[in-house]
């Protein structure tokens, strides 16, 4: 690692020591650390709308509104290439929790998490973007898969 210096006013100061108390970082160099990774991960995302990454996307949908259920399974049909997984979790009588598990280009996921969440009966939403390499095409490891294949008698 290479050591940087960095001037910060005391209340900026004051602000890094309550983060590293309330999230239990192992110090101010740990706190920065993170801090910073969040921050340019967050200035690629706006620069760079076809940066690959990997998200989820949470939003509360209400129980009974009509035809929520098919519009949101026509919108996750359309983009059925972002999604990866997903979870739903009744909270109670009136609302159950959504958490999608989505892998594309920043622009593709903001727009598929905008069509979700302007739907009528969405009561709230969050989508949180982290840049990642996504490999496409063929990704074997190790062994062939099928030995037996290659055997000549």
């Amino acid at each position: 690692m290479q050591r940087i210096t960095v001037t910060l006013d005391p209340d900026l100061v004051a602000e890094v020591d309550r983060t590293v108390e309330q999230r239990g970082y192992a110090g101010r160099s740990e706190a920065m650390r993170d801090l910073l990774r969040r921050g340019l991960a967050e200035t690629r995302r706006q620069l760079d709308p076809d940066l690959s990454c990997v998200a989820t996307f949470t939003f509360v949908a209400e129980a009974g509104v009509r035809e929520l259920g098919q519009r949101l399974a026509e919108v996750q049909q359309r983009r059925h290439d972002l999604v990866i997984a997903q979870v739903q979790v009744p909270l109670d009588h009136d609302a159950s929790l959504h958490t999608l598990l989505v892998r594309g280009r920043v622009r593709d996921i903001l727009a598929f998490a905008d069509a979700v969440a302007t739907q009528r009966g969405i009561r709230h939403d969050s989508l949180s973007i982290i840049p990642a390499r996504i490999e496409v095409g063929d990704h074997r490891h190790g062994p062939d898969p099928n030995p037996h294949e290659h055997i000549r008698t």
